[in-house]
């Protein structure tokens, strides 16, 4: 899986949280700092297992996964990203 943001957002973070702002359509969305680290990566190019790797330490690499899958899927459940 290749994941690919579906546009460029403008963002900041704010707290402990990142935030994704469009100013044309004015949506925004709130990501933690993993889920931003992983929308950072989707470029496309990036595989989700490079993802995983990149997140990984030690012998977490199942969980790191499953995790990953899990934002991924959000994220491209609020378009943010195509899988």
């Amino acid at each position: 899986m290749l994941p690919k943001k579906t546009k460029e957002y403008q963002w900041m973070r704010v707290g402990d949280f990142y935030v994704l702002y469009d100013p044309i359509t004015n949506e925004s969305f709130n990501l933690d700092p993993i889920a931003f680290i992983v929308w950072l990566q989707c470029d496309g190019k990036t595989h989700i297992d490079e993802i995983v790797d990149l997140l990984s330490v030690g012998d977490n690499k199942d969980i790191v996964k499953a995790a990953v899958t899990g934002i991924i899927e959000r994220l491209a459940e609020n378009g943010i990203i195509r899988k």
